[in-house]
């Protein structure tokens, strides 16, 4: 066993030599001093300063409370939250109702608005039903002009043969707006009193795109609305399509554009008819103004200038006004 290990039995059983430094008298006098009683009395300390159930009972009750305050506290917040949030959201669902009631009343209103604007240019077109707006015709320099006679003239001219013997005019005057500096003549409008003879003189008119009358080249049209004129201006590219497809259109009253098409009438009142309008016809979509959204400015109306309240001072035959108090 001896030879086995390599180690010399004998070496086993020599005295260990310690490493530390040799332990003084005192210390060892003092260790052989300690005796059972104060080995109790330090471990009685020791216990004493352990925690006991008692302590862990107390914290654990103290933590509970405490998180038991925080989270009654997290709750009444979620509470107040949660109350707000029921608060915005039945505000929200109040507006949005509002809201989609107010829309609803709006698209109404708009509806009859356009039905009324509709009405109000039919009406306005059937009071110039009888009217003819006659363009080129030269204006004197004077205020001695007989238009009546002058319409007179170019009717028997255009009607030839067919001209009556009178014609009637309720009343016939100049565009009611200032002379252009270039001296172009102003347009004449007339109202004849014969709704027939007018559309006698504008179906012979529409033989030529203009009459020759005093040396200048005239033209007839019919008296239209303003907004009838808009939605025209508005519709020139979809009317230069039709013409070069050689596809015949006529205007209807309330305003409308007319094609009948395989015994079919297509019509467009509005903007929003364009589309359909022009694919029943196998035409290019065609974008257009929006003439009821996006109105050109109505001409603002002439204002006559004020009337005097007497002749001139001048006058003899001038009379002072007995509303007006002398000076």
């Amino acid at each position: 066993m001896d030879g086995f290990v390599g180690t010399p039995v004998s070496t086993l059983h020599e005295p260990h030599t310690p490493n530390m430094a040799p332990t003084s008298p005192a210390s060892t006098c003092s260790g052989e001093q300690v005796t059972l009683a104060d080995i109790g009395a330090e471990l009685r300390r020791m216990t004493a300063l352990m925690v006991t159930k008692e302590d862990l009972t107390r914290a654990s009750d103290t933590l509970h409370a405490a998180l038991k305050a925080e989270v009654a506290g997290i709750k009444s917040d979620i509470a107040r939250q949660d109350t707000r949030i029921t608060a915005i959201e039945q505000r929200a669902e109040t507006a949005e109702s509002q809201w989609q009631a107010t829309d609803t009343a709006i698209r109404r209103q708009g509806d009859l608005i356009l039905a009324m604007r509709r009405h109000l240019e039919d009406l306005d077109n059937r009071g110039r039903r009888n009217n003819i707006r006659v363009r080129g015709v030269p204006e004197a320099d004077g205020a001695g002009e007989n238009i009546a006679e002058s319409l007179t003239q170019l009717f028997r001219i255009i009607l030839r043969e067919e001209a009556p013997d009178h014609f009637r005019f309720d009343r016939a005057h100049r565009a009611l707006r200032p002379r252009t500096a270039d001296g172009t003549p102003r347009d004449i409008v007339c109202c004849i009193h014969s709704f027939t003879l007018k559309e006698q003189i504008m179906l012979k008119a529409r033989s030529r795109a203009h009459w020759t009358y005093r040396g200048a080249e005239v033209t007839l049209y019919n008296d239209l609305s303003l907004l009838t004129l808009d939605a025209r201006r508005a519709l020139r590219p979809v009317t230069s399509a039709l013409r070069d497809r050689n596809i015949p259109y006529r205007w209807g009253y309330p305003f409308s554009i007319n094609v009948r098409r395989h015994n079919e009438l297509i019509s467009a009142r509005c903007p929003e008819d364009i589309p359909a309008f022009l694919q029943k016809l196998e035409i290019p979509n065609i974008t257009v103004q929006n003439w009821i959204l996006h109105p050109l400015e109505l001409r603002p109306q002439p204002q006559r200038p004020p009337r005097r309240r007497g002749r001139d001072p001048q006058d003899h035959e001038w009379r002072p006004d007995p509303a007006q108090p002398e000076e």
